[in-house]
């Protein structure tokens, strides 16, 4: 894909993107069908939204923390079942 497609993309997509991405990383827990978001929770969301929404390179690196810490979740998560299973 070409560098000008690219941008455009980003531009036009990168904000509701990393908005979705960012609520579905900081949502804490379901509880009676809503969705409950403690404060600094928030706050961090709202930094990495603007972050990500102002600059190419900060869309890049929350990006890049949300891959992150989605890889490092499954890992876990993984761990988690395979001490389970092996008792």
């Amino acid at each position: 894909m070409s560098a000008p497609k690219l941008s455009s993309l980003i531009r036009r997509n990168g904000q509701s993107l990393v908005r979705k991405a960012v609520d579905t990383i900081i949502v804490q827990d379901k509880a009676d069908g809503q969705q409950r978001i403690s404060l600094p929770r928030k706050i961090a969301g709202f930094a990495l939204t603007k972050l990500a929404t102002r600059s190419v390179p900060g869309a890049i690196l929350v990006g890049g923390v949300l891959l992150a810490k989605h890889l490092h979740d499954r890992k876990q998560e993984r761990k988690k079942g395979e001490d389970e299973g092996g008792e």
